[in-house]
C-alpha cells in the first residue's frame, strides 16, 4: 500500500493477555512505541504489541484511537492517525477466538485443556495480569483440590495471586464456605473458624486493587430474610469497572445474580440471572428496564446465564486473535 499504515500480526506477544472491553463503539487505544527503522515500528493496539508498517513517518510516543464496529462475526478497528493536515484511515480485523483455537492454544502452554484452566485463563485476562503458563498450572492443581468448588476456587486463586497474598489450604476453604454461607453461625467451633475465616479475606480486601468481597445478610428483627455477596472490581486507578451482587432470598429458595458494568464513573449496563429461570429472568429484566428508562437511566439491562455472572462474572471474558495468534 502507498498510504496509510499496516498492522501485522505475526509477532503479537503471548506474554500478555489485553483486559480492555471490547464493544461496538468502543475505542480502543493505539501507540507507537519505537521507529524499526525501513517504515516498521513496534506498536501497541489496546495492550497487545504489533508491528506496523508505514509509508508516512509515525512518531516515537504517539498515540491516537481506534473506533470498534462487528461485522460478519469479525470485529472491525477504524484507526485515525493525523498525518499534517489529512486523516489516514486504515480498518484491520480483531476476531473471537473459537474453542478449538483456545484449546490449542492452551495445549500449547502444556495446560490441561478443560473447562478450569480456561477458567483460571479468563479470570486472568479479566484482572489484567500477565500471561504466566507457570503460575496457570500451579493454580489448576490447588483448584481441582476443592471437589465441587473448582471454579469458585480458581476465581480466589488467580485474585490471592494477583494480591500476593500467602494462605494455606485450610484457609482458603473457609473463605469459600464463608462466600457461600456455608458457615455454623450458632457459636463454638464454628465461630472460632468463622473468626479465622475473615482474617483471610481481610487480608485480601486490604490490598486496595481488583476485587473487594463483602458477604452481607438481610434481617428482619433476628430472622435472616437473604444473604449473598457484594463484589467491587476497580482498576489501577481505583475507578470501579465492575460491581456483582449475589443474593439469595431464602424464603422462595431463589437466587439472584446482578453484574453492573461501569464505564467512566456510570453504570452502563446490568446482567442479571434469576433462580437460573429463563422465563423470570427475562420477565424481571423487562421490568427493570422499564422503571430506568422511566427514570430516566441510560442502562442497558440484558439477561444472561447464571455461568457468566458468578463470582466474579469473569466467565464473560471473551479471547481475541490477530490472525491466529492471542
Amino acid at each position: 500500500m502507498n498510504t496509510g499504515f499496516v498492522v501485522h500480526t505475526s509477532q503479537l506477544s503471548r506474554t500478555s493477555i489485553s483486559g480492555f472491553p471490547i464493544k461496538e463503539g468502543s475505542r480502543v487505544l493505539v501507540r507507537i512505541l519505537s521507529n524499526m527503522g525501513g517504515g516498521k515500528y513496534e506498536g501497541s493496539v489496546a495492550g497487545a504489541r504489533v508491528t506496523i508498517n508505514s509509508n508516512a513517518p509515525l512518531k516515537s510516543g504517539s498515540t491516537f484511537t481506534a473506533t470498534v464496529s462487528f461485522k460478519n462475526g469479525h470485529i472491525l478497528l477504524s484507526p485515525q492517525i493525523q498525518n499534517d493536515q489529512n486523516a489516514v484511515m486504515k480498518n484491520f480485523e480483531l476476531s473471537v477466538m473459537n474453542d478449538q483455537n483456545l484449546m490449542a492454544f492452551i495445549k500449547s502452554l502444556n495446560l490441561p485443556a478443560d473447562d478450569l484452566t480456561f477458567q483460571l485463563l479468563q479470570q486472568m485476562k479479566q484482572l489484567e495480569m500477565k500471561l504466566d503458563s507457570s503460575l496457570l498450572g500451579k493454580l489448576h492443581n490447588l483448584a481441582v483440590k476443592f471437589n465441587g468448588k473448582e471454579k469458585r476456587a480458581a476465581q480466589l486463586l488467580m485474585l490471592l495471586a494477583k494480591k500476593e497474598i500467602d494462605f494455606s489450604e485450610e484457609e482458603l476453604l473457609q473463605l469459600l464456605a464463608e462466600l457461600e454461607w456455608e458457615q455454623n453461625r450458632d457459636g463454638g467451633e464454628g465461630d472460632k473458624s468463622h473468626r479465622r475465616e475473615y482474617e483471610l479475606l481481610n487480608r485480601a480486601n486490604s490490598v486496595k486493587q481488583a476485587w473487594q468481597f463483602l458477604p452481607y445478610q438481610i434481617l428482619e428483627g433476628e430472622n435472616p430474610l437473604a444473604n449473598g455477596n457484594l463484589g467491587i472490581l476497580f482498576d489501577d486507578n481505583s475507578s470501579i469497572k465492575l460491581v456483582n451482587v449475589e443474593c439469595n432470598w431464602l424464603s422462595s429458595n431463589h437466587r439472584y445474580l446482578f453484574s453492573l458494568e461501569y464505564e467512566g464513573g456510570r453504570c452502563k449496563t446490568i446482567g442479571m440471572n434469576v433462580a437460573d429461570s429463563r422465563e423470570l429472568t427475562e420477565r424481571l429484566s423487562n421490568l427493570l428496564q422499564k422503571r430506568l428508562m422511566a427514570s430516566g437511566k441510560n442502562i442497558t439491562v440484558r439477561p444472561e446465564p447464571s455461568e457468566l455472572l458468578e463470582g466474579t462474572a469473569c466467565a464473560s471474558q471473551d479471547f481475541y486473535v490477530f490472525e491466529g495468534q492471542v
